[in-house]
């Protein structure tokens, strides 16, 4: 019964944090706008920064990783690892639909990442290292999110040994790569945005 409980609990600690999200409080309140009416209309920091620029952004990186690390810690503190991916996929599954925004938010992947992080230094390292490869020679944030998000249940399970924590994995993997499914298509095509140095700030 206790873990149903706190499985329960972190559940609902997890997407109400999750559904706090920063690109669009930031936008809304120091701009006067909602970001997801910007750009590329993703409530993500890559958006962020370049509609918003790089202060902005800041905070924007600021509360999502805050969200992120307060219910990991709660995770950890219930149920060590398996409460930490637990509690991380509803950070997730609350910053892609969030509560308290019309369902509509990000793509989860700096949530994602914080999450990992927290969970394990060594996966994040090597997600990171692939993440930074990828986005350094062909300029695509997106390419290196899903590439990232695919590679983290094997990671997981490399190190662990552990089905249920592949699973779990797996189903958060699926959602950041569904989320960037227009950008994979685009990717197919050639055709997706790279990231440039400087925003389109208005």
């Amino acid at each position: 019964m206790d873990l149903v409980v706190n499985i329960l609990v972190l559940a609902v600690v997890g997407y109400l944090l999750g559904s706090i999200n920063s690109a669009i409080l930031v936008s809304k309140l120091t701009m006067g706008y909602d970001i997801r009416t910007k750009g590329s209309g993703n409530a993500g920091l890559t958006n962020a920064y370049r509609c918003m620029g790089g202060g902005r952004t800041l905070l924007v990186l600021v509360g999502d990783v805050a969200k992120a690390a307060v219910a990991l810690y709660v995770g950890g503190m219930l149920m060590g690892a398996m409460g930490k991916l637990i509690v991380g996929a509803f950070v997730i599954l609350g910053h892609v639909f969030p509560l308290y925004f019309g369902f509509k938010g990000g793509k989860g992947v700096l949530v994602g990442a914080t999450m990992i992080a927290m969970f394990d230094w060594r996966i994040i390292l090597i997600l990171l290292v692939v993440f930074l490869i990828l986005v350094g020679t062909t300029k695509w944030v997106s390419l290196g999110s899903v590439t990232a998000a695919a590679l983290f249940p094997f990671l997981t399970y490399f190190f662990y040994r552990d089905i249920p924590m592949f699973v779990l994995t797996v189903a958060m993997a699926a959602a950041v790569i569904y989320m960037h499914r227009s950008n994979i298509v685009r990717i197919l095509h050639g055709e997706e945005n790279k990231l440039t140095l400087h925003s389109s700030r208005k």
